[in-house]
C-alpha cells in the first residue's frame, strides 16, 4: 500500500484489533524517511500479517509496541528487515509462540541494542537468523525462567540479559 513511499515520515493509524492472513505484508517496505511507526494494537495475529512491513525502513529507531498474545506462522517474518537505524524493540508480549513467527524479524538491524520479551522458552521453529547481525553490544530484558543462550537464533552474543517479572 506505501511501499516506496521514501518521503512517508509518519505512517497512518492501523487500529485493527485482529490482524489476517498477509493483511499488513509489506505495507510500509522500502519508506526509508519512515520515522514513526503507526501502533499496532491487534492482539490476535494470523500467518505473515505482519511479514516484511517494514523491510528496508532505514530511518525507523524504535518498533512499536507489540501487544499480540496469540501468533500465527510467520506473522513477524523479517518485519524490521534491514532497519539499520532501529536501536529498541518495544516489548515483544507474546508468551505462546508459533512456527517461523521471528525469522529474521531483526535482521541486520546494525544498530539494535534493547530487546524485550516476554516469551519464557525459546522453540527451535520459531527464532531463524532474528537476531542475525544486530549490534555487538545491547541488553536483553527477558523473564527469569527464560534460558540464556547466546546465538544468532536466541540472545545476541555480547549482550547483557536483564531479568523482568
Amino acid at each position: 500500500m506505501f511501499s516506496r513511499c521514501t518521503s512517508l515520515k509518519e505512517a497512518p493509524k492501523l487500529p485493527a484489533k485482529t490482524a489476517t492472513h498477509c493483511c499488513y505484508q509489506g505495507m510500509f517496505s522500502n519508506c526509508s524517511s519512515l520515522i514513526v511507526a503507526p501502533e499496532l494494537p491487534a492482539t490476535t495475529l494470523d500467518s505473515s500479517c505482519y511479514n516484511t512491513m517494514f523491510w528496508y525502513c532505514t530511518s525507523l529507531t524504535k518498533t512499536p509496541e507489540l501487544p499480540a498474545t496469540t501468533l500465527a506462522f510467520g506473522c513477524y517474518s523479517e518485519m524490521f528487515y534491514y532497519c539499520t537505524s532501529l536501536t529498541e524493540a518495544s516489548c515483544i508480549c507474546a508468551e505462546t509462540l508459533a512456527d517461523k513467527c521471528f525469522n529474521r524479524m531483526f535482521y541486520n538491524c546494525t544498530s539494535l541494542n534493547n530487546i524485550t520479551v516476554k516469551f519464557t522458552e525459546w522453540n527451535d521453529t520459531s527464532f531463524y537468523q532474528w537476531v542475525c547481525d544486530v549490534s555487538p553490544t545491547g541488553t536483553f530484558n527477558a523473564p527469569e525462567t527464560l534460558k540464556i543462550m547466546y546465538y544468532i537464533d536466541r540472545i545476541p552474543q555480547g549482550w547483557t540479559v536483564v531479568r523482568t517479572v
